[in-house]
């Protein structure tokens, strides 16, 4: 019923790891909704093919909590950085990859009727 606003799960990738949001509550999902109607994006239920690099940086700014290990030595987890991340490292499409997972609206049952 509730999100633990403290838990985060570790993604690693060699030597760095990645730490995010263990669950969106729906603080971080209003904020993301509301950075992808800002750009003009429209819903997030659908979003349109020009937009889905817009909502995978806003997933990847409001879920990203911290980070370590040599490549991100000295560098603060902060948004400007998060924006500052390679979009084709391993560790960002594993990260991306597995807050979508979290996040994805649940199944509803098929209607037997």
């Amino acid at each position: 019923m509730f999100v633990d606003p403290n838990a985060k799960v570790a993604i690693t990738e060699g030597e760095n790891t990645i730490y995010i949001k263990a669950k969106m509550d729906l603080a971080t999902r209003a904020a993301v909704q509301d950075e992808i109607a800002a750009r003009g994006m429209g819903s997030t239920d659908e979003v349109e093919v020009r937009g889905i690099g817009s909502y995978r940086l806003a997933l990847l700014a409001h879920n990203i909590v911290g980070w370590e290990g040599p490549a991100f030595e000295g560098v603060r987890c902060n948004r400007a950085n998060i924006l500052r991340l390679e979009p084709d490292d391993p560790l960002v499409e594993k990260v991306a990859a597995e807050i979508g997972e979290r996040n994805a609206p649940k199944e509803t049952p098929a209607d037997p009727n």
